[in-house]
């Protein structure tokens, strides 16, 4: 078929359907999407809440547990060994499907009544505060990813370690409040660079060691803003900079930024790509418009796929082996399944939450080990593909209207209504803010943020050096300097804990003056948002022209990839 302009039905702008689009969505016989790929990424991201947690009891045990649902909302949540247990049965909330309703509203009354767990993270040691992560050992306000030990204030992260306030990187220990680095080791406020050690604001350097403000650099020690230095030079100019003192390091960090801004900056963040569009990819093939994306072939229209995906459209935080999937949020070793949200290592799944080692699942939630089920009840195959075929007619002939008059049928996504995060205390406000005002015009859920009692024992500018610290700070509860004026979810107040002050230490960085969630969002700030301009490239006389992330009116200089290679190589 030829590329086809739609009007998406969300934010009423042009999209377009490739031709290549249309071949994937016979081959998985899904109808095309009626929402533009934003848009459905932003849906998407509606359904995963990371980092507002809330106190309440275990429905079944009634022990005090952290949980990532509002209490107010009424969905039954459970600790994670509750949930884990032999105790209850899913199948017993089972229930025929009534034709008479319609079938979003049915779904969304499962998902009210099955129970919940508090927090998804699995395998994880000493790691109470930690969400949609696994892999966890002694960890603290860690967010995403899978691999972390004697880390906190982390998101989106594999294989670190000994790491505070760093996201998006990878095989990484003794890093702090970096963005996209991968090995390297004792950098802090380092960003989008690889193979780098004991440096201080570094930006898309790599293989380099001993360096403080440079940006751009390969193979090089002991440089200070791009400049060269012997070893003993370096030594004496680091310490009269004296970086462990705030000011002196708030300074340097001002002037870093200014200065990284008159070198070029290459289209997008990719390593080792073949024929695809997005940022921050590496060994990545037939891909478009996908951000953070590694080791993926043929995925389109996704976010963050950082261990492998195939032959899939529509992702948000899935890989290791999936395939043929499409509009699913967090997955892994996943194949056909569609419309889906939190689905492990199974197969041919369609509009379900939670559901792990099953096969054969439509509309169901909390399954494990199941095939053949739809509304969490037990069919024969037969009975079951007969169901589905009924079903999925009936979705298209009773349609279902929101707020908005947005229409659902087959082929689209959960509804506004019945996933169970607010705008605003879901991820996709870090990627795509929007106001009060604009949440609720735009027909999401909308929560009123909590208001905080919180009562500081000292200000942020009253916080000892690193050198005088000792064990009493971790006594204190220290004022947010942004005193909650601010877009970050600002907690107003935070503590400093063991870990944090040991690795503050062994850095040689002052104690942070901001909450972990303001300083999360100033390092999302840094990132560019996943959404993609036409640009041409800025280095005189050449003609080249790419998709990029950066947009037009942003300050940075940015160059096609030969032209970036001849400047920096």
């Amino acid at each position: 078929m030829k590329s086809e302009s739609k009007v998406c039905q969300n934010c009423k702008k042009d999209f377009t359907i490739e031709s290549e689009d249309f071949g994937f969505y016979k081959k998985i016989n899904v109808p095309p999407p009626t929402w533009c790929p934003e848009c459905r990424m932003i849906r998407r991201m509606n359904f995963r809440n990371e980092r507002s947690l809330y106190k309440q009891d275990c429905d079944f045990c009634k022990k005090t547990v952290i949980s990532m649902y509002a209490p107010e909302n009424g969905y039954i949540v459970y600790c994670n060994d509750c949930f884990a247990s032999d105790k209850w049965n899913p199948m017993d909330y089972g229930q025929d499907y009534d034709f008479s309703k319609n079938f979003f509203e049915q779904l969304g009354e499962l998902f009210k009544k099955i129970p919940r767990r508090a927090l998804y993270q699995d395998f994880a040691v000493n790691s109470e505060y930690t969400n949609q992560a696994v892999y966890l050992k002694n960890c603290y306000l860690v967010f995403g990813g899978h691999h972390y030990e004697d880390c906190s204030y982390c998101a989106q992260n594999l294989f670190i370690k000994n790491c505070l306030d760093v996201d998006f990187s990878r095989k990484s220990e003794l890093c702090l409040d970096s963005v996209n680095l991968a090995s390297c080791f004792k950098v802090r406020f380092g960003y989008y660079s690889e193979n780098c050690m004991d440096s201080w604001l570094i930006y898309s350097c790599r293989n380099c060691s001993d360096c403080i403000g440079c940006t751009n650099l390969i193979g090089q020690t002991h440089c200070i803003f791009n400049k060269q230095y012997t070893k003993e030079e370096y030594k004496k100019k680091l310490k009269e900079l004296n970086l462990s003192d705030r000011g002196n390091l708030e300074k340097i960090k001002k002037e870093f930024w200014e200065y990284s801004l008159n070198f070029p900056r290459k289209y997008a963040n990719i390593k080792n790509i073949v024929n695809s569009s997005g940022d921050n990819l590496e060994q990545v093939r037939n891909c478009r418009r996908i951000f953070w994306g590694l080791d993926c072939d043929n995925v389109s229209y996704s976010f963050y796929i950082p261990s492998g995906a195939k032959d899939c459209f529509d992702l948000d935080h899935v890989g290791l082996g999936a395939s043929e999937n499409y509009e699913l949020h967090s997955s892994f070793a996943c194949n056909r399944v569609f419309f889906c949200s939190r689905v492990y290592d199974s197969h041919n799944v369609s509009y379900s939450d939670d559901v792990y080692n099953s096969e054969n699942i439509f509309a169901c939630a909390g399954l494990r080990k199941k095939s053949y089920c739809i509304f969490n009840k037990q069919y024969k195959k037969e009975e079951y593909e007969i169901l589905v075929e009924k079903i999925k007619k009936q979705m298209d002939d009773m349609l279902y209207k929101d707020k908005k008059s947005r229409v659902f049928k087959y082929g689209e996504f959960f509804p506004i209504e019945i996933i169970p995060f607010s705008y605003n205390n879901s991820a996709v406000s870090e990627y795509f803010p929007l106001t009060k005002e604009e949440i609720l015009e735009k027909g999401y859920k909308y929560k009123e943020p909590e208001t905080k009692n919180y009562k500081p024992t000292i200000l942020s500018n009253q916080l000892p050096t690193i050198k005088d610290a000792n064990e009493e700070i971790l006594k204190e509860i220290i004022q947010c300097e942004h005193l909650g004026h601010c877009n970050h979810k600002c907690t107003t107040a935070f503590l400093i804990i063991q870990n944090e002050l040991n690795i503050c230490k062994m850095l040689e960085v002052p104690l942070p003056k901001l909450c972990p969630n303001c300083r999360h969002m100033e390092r999302i700030e840094i990132s560019n948002p996943p959404r993609i301009y036409h640009r041409k490239c800025m280095n005189k006389g050449c003609k080249n022209e790419f998709e990029t992330s950066y947009a037009p009116e942003r300050p940075e200089i940015i160059y096609c990839d030969s032209c970036y290679k001849q400047e920096v190589y």
